[in-house]
C-alpha cells in the first residue's frame, strides 16, 4: 500500500511540475517577486501531491463514473484550498475564482485525465500483444 501511495504521490508531483511550470509562464507571474513565484510553485505542487494521492480512488472498486465524479470533485476542492493558499483572493474577488480559475483548471483537468488514459490504453495494447505471444 505504502508503495502505491508513493507511486501516485510521485506521479502526481511529476504532473504537477510540468503544468505548474507552464501555467507560471503563461500567466506571466515570471514578473513577479521570486518570494511569490517560489509561494505559487510550492502550493501548486503540494496540491499536485494531493491531486496524486486523490488518484487512488481509481484503484478501488468503485465503479469508474462514480470514482470520476468523486475525483473531480476533490480535486476542485484542492483546487480552490490552493488557490486560497497562493494568495489568489489578495488580488481577485472570490466569485471571479469561478471566471478565471476554475475554467482554467477544466481544461487542465480534461488534458491531463485524456493524456492519462490515452497513455494507459497505449501500456495496456503494449502488454496484451506481449502476452499473446
Amino acid at each position: 500500500m505504502r508503495k502505491r501511495i508513493l507511486d501516485h504521490l510521485i506521479v502526481g508531483l511529476g504532473i504537477g511540475f510540468i503544468a505548474t511550470t507552464l501555467c507560471l509562464w503563461i500567466f506571466k507571474l515570471n514578473e513577479a517577486s521570486g518570494a511569490e513565484v517560489m509561494r505559487q510553485f510550492t502550493t501548486w505542487l503540494f496540491a499536485s501531491a494531493l491531486y496524486g494521492l486523490i488518484s487512488l480512488i481509481y484503484d478501488s472498486d468503485i465503479p469508474f463514473p462514480v470514482s470520476l465524479a468523486i475525483h473531480f470533485a476533490g480535486c476542485t476542492a484542492i483546487t480552490f484550498a490552493a488557490s486560497c493558499a497562493a494568495g489568489f483572493f489578495e488580488f481577485m474577488v472570490w466569485y471571479e475564482w469561478f471566471i478565471y480559475v476554475l475554467p482554467v483548471f477544466i481544461i487542465m483537468y480534461i488534458i491531463i485525465g485524456a493524456s492519462v488514459t490515452v497513455i494507459t490504453r497505449c501500456q495496456a495494447k503494449k502488454i496484451n500483444g506481449k502476452l499473446k505471444k
